[in-house]
């Protein structure tokens, strides 16, 4: 039973730092929080560690043989960690058929991902942070209409009506307080 128990608090201490890396609706991520994930990987390595070096113990003292699951479990929390802080942003179960962009400086940038299935990411890109609402969208015309999940009326950069100009292939917005974004 002791067994379990050790393999049992190292998969709930290895689940924790995801929750800062897995979202499910608009979202903002900043250093602060690859510091707190980092934070929160450290008890599962103590962990980890503690479980070999007692699992080494029982080999010399005991003659038993060499666990592998503390192994297995630490191995698929690395690799879901990696891919988790890798492909953050990116969908899988969608294809994105067009990408317009507005870079705002050298380091900042906005993008509108449109995707096949009428739905839209709107990333901003600052210094040290990213942010990414999500939304639907329609084409009426020469007018992409866009309507996010979330309102928020502090809305500095997307407008919900843009015109489409396909000479250029740019997007302007009806209010000419917002930029312009160009497909890439």
């Amino acid at each position: 039973m002791k067994i379990r128990k050790r393999y049992v608090l190292l998969i709930l201490l290895s689940i924790l730092p995801f929750y800062k890396i897995i979202h499910f609706g608009d979202y903002c991520i900043n250093d602060v929080d690859y510091l707190l994930v980092a934070f929160l990987s450290i008890p599962v390595l103590v962990t980890f560690l503690a479980i070999v070096f007692f699992n080494l113990y029982q080999i010399s003292v005991h003659r038993e043989l060499f666990n592998y699951r503390p192994l297995l479990i630490f191995g698929v929390f690395l690799v879901a960690l990696y891919v988790g802080l890798k492909f953050q942003d990116k969908t899988i179960f969608k294809s994105q058929t067009q990408q317009f962009s507005y870079i705002l400086d050298n380091k900042s940038f906005a993008k509108i991902i449109l995707f096949d299935d009428n739905s839209f990411l709107f990333k901003t890109k600052y210094t040290n942070e990213v942010c990414v609402k999500n939304g639907t969208y329609y084409f009426e015309h020469n007018s992409l209409y866009l309507k996010l999940d979330v309102l928020s009326k502090n809305e500095k950069v997307l407008d919900t009506l843009y015109y489409f100009n396909k000479t250029e292939k740019k997007l302007k917005p009806k209010s000419g307080n917002f930029p312009s974004f160009s497909e890439n």
